[in-house]
């Protein structure tokens, strides 16, 4: 009897096919990524009452915006502070209210001109859901020295046309009083902007400041690492 001998092919088997885990990675990376773009745009589009820079000199004056970014519910009336964080770089000199606001109170500016306190109503209900960018005052300040301070906002009190308390996010402004610099506060800015010549980071378009520490920049983060376990998983059972 003739024995028949069996001879192994040399023929590569065909690498399996993607699993349902790795289909899954997949989707998962997409969710997320699809989740925080939906994040994203819900904090840029959330209400703020936020405060504009201004530049000025020591002798001189400048006028700040003070303004609501959005009213999802329309805005009947406001309480809001502000207060200079340094008063001896700057203070308030005077503040007033648009037109559009038919019941106003007095600007109360505390001593030195450190704080101010508006308080206006929109009786007439010119404010309708979904304004946006709406000037709530104009605040002018007087420079006294050179330097930088925060203009502060604290929200009393904001009201929708329906009634509701509004709860926006308080972005303070910067001023910044210039001055004349002398030869010695040159030569140390120069020594500073040697200290911060841009590095690797800055070469790539960013600095260390601006790595990515955004919910995006996290969620891509995250989405590398789904497809990057999907790609070695693969090759572990091809």
């Amino acid at each position: 009897m003739t024995k028949r001998r069996q001879t192994r092919s040399d023929t590569p088997e065909p690498s399996p096919r993607p699993t349902v885990t790795h289909l899954a990675i997949a989707l998962a990376t997409l969710a997320l990524l699809g989740a925080g773009a939906g994040l994203a745009g819900a904090q840029s589009d959330a209400p703020a009452v936020s405060v504009s820079d201004a530049e000025l000199s020591p002798s001189g004056t400048a006028t700040v915006d003070v303004v609501l970014t959005s009213a999802p519910n329309g805005l009947a009336g406001y309480n809001i502070d502000l207060t200079v964080a340094d008063p001896e770089v700057a203070h308030i000199e005077s503040a007033s209210y648009p037109d559009r606001f038919d019941l106003t109170t007095d600007p109360a500016i505390g001593d030195a001109g450190r704080t101010v306190t508006l308080e206006a109503a929109d009786v007439g209900s010119t404010i309708d859901a979904g304004a946006t960018d709406v000037t709530l005052a104009t605040v002018e300040i007087a420079g006294d020295a050179p330097g930088e301070a925060e203009l502060a906002v604290d929200l009393r009190q904001l009201d929708g046309n329906d009634g509701d308390r509004l709860t926006p996010a308080a972005q303070a402004g910067t001023l910044t009083v210039t001055g004349d610099s002398s030869p010695s506060d040159e030569a140390g800015a120069d020594s500073q902007s040697a200290s911060s010549a841009p590095g690797p980071v800055s070469e790539l378009g960013g600095s260390a400041e601006g790595l990515p520490t955004g919910i995006l920049a996290l969620l891509a983060a995250l989405a590398a690492v789904g497809v990057l376990s999907a790609i070695a998983i693969a090759r572990r059972r091809s």
